[in-house]
């Protein structure tokens, strides 16, 4: 994930982050607060992962855990 990526996913949710200021109790503040960064962070560590993985990465092995003496 580069940089201008980053900034982008910060962008889309700024307005929502902003929003909460307008809250009326601090309940709904934090609880829309938290659901943003949750959201974010989701989006954030997809693209962080969608980038550098292989289609497998599971072990490869020839003993099958039953046949084991």
């Amino acid at each position: 994930m580069t940089r201008e990526e980053l900034h982008a996913l910060v962008d889309a949710h700024y307005d929502k982050l902003t929003g909460l200021q307008s809250e009326k109790t601090f309940y709904a503040y934090e609880e829309g607060f938290i659901k943003a960064w949750t959201e974010l962070g989701g989006q954030v560590m997809q693209a962080s992962l969608k980038k550098g993985t292989s289609t497998d990465k599971r072990k490869k092995t020839s003993v099958k855990p039953d046949s084991v003496d």
